[in-house]
């Protein structure tokens, strides 16, 4: 046994140096040609990423941004809509007045117009009674006379009778 103990632990030590030799030439194999572009692949995957990343919150940043510029605009907006309809309601206020106004001006225009042209026909429908009177009144004396007037007389009679007559008699209503 002891023979075959040595030829044992001759071969165990010599297979067993082959063996740590092969598993140190297929680890430094599958450093060099695996491991290595593996772990660069991965490190460069993740550059990739993180790149991605710093994009996306730098997007993410600069939208949030203009999502406050848009609604700052929007408000900026919504405050010019409001004043332009509160200036336009003011406006047109304004020209309802002014429209009432000119009515009513052009209103009173025509009243006092209209009452001008009736005090003128009054004063001239009086002066055609009183004239008609004259005239009804110089018959009269002609047929009591029973002669013709002279003008003179005429005119007399005219006078004195229309200061008789006066203004109250020939008023027409209230």
């Amino acid at each position: 046994m002891s023979l075959e103990w040595g030829k044992i632990v001759k071969s165990i030590n010599w297979t067993l140096v082959f063996n740590l030799i092969n598993f140190a030439i297929l680890l430094y194999l599958l450093k060099r040609l695996l491991f290595k572009p593996a772990l660069e692949y991965l490190d460069r995957r993740r550059e990739l990423i993180a790149g991605r990343m710093n994009s996306a919150l730098e997007s993410e940043k600069r939208a949030g941004e203009l999502v406050a510029k848009r609604e700052e605009e929007l408000a900026a907006a919504r405050a010019r809509s409001t004043k332009i309809v509160d200036e336009a309601r003011i406006r047109s206020a304004e020209m309802v007045g002014e429209a009432k106004e000119k009515a009513k001006s052009e209103a009173d225009r025509i009243v006092r117009e209209a009452r001008i042209r009736m005090e003128q026909e009054r004063d001239r429908m009086i002066d055609e009674l009183k004239e008609a009177y004259a005239d009804i009144a110089i018959l009269a004396a002609e047929r009591v006379l029973d002669r013709e007037i002279k003008i003179e007389d005429h005119r007399r009679l005219l006078d004195q009778l229309l200061s008789e007559i006066g203004d109250d008699a020939l008023r027409v209503g209230p």
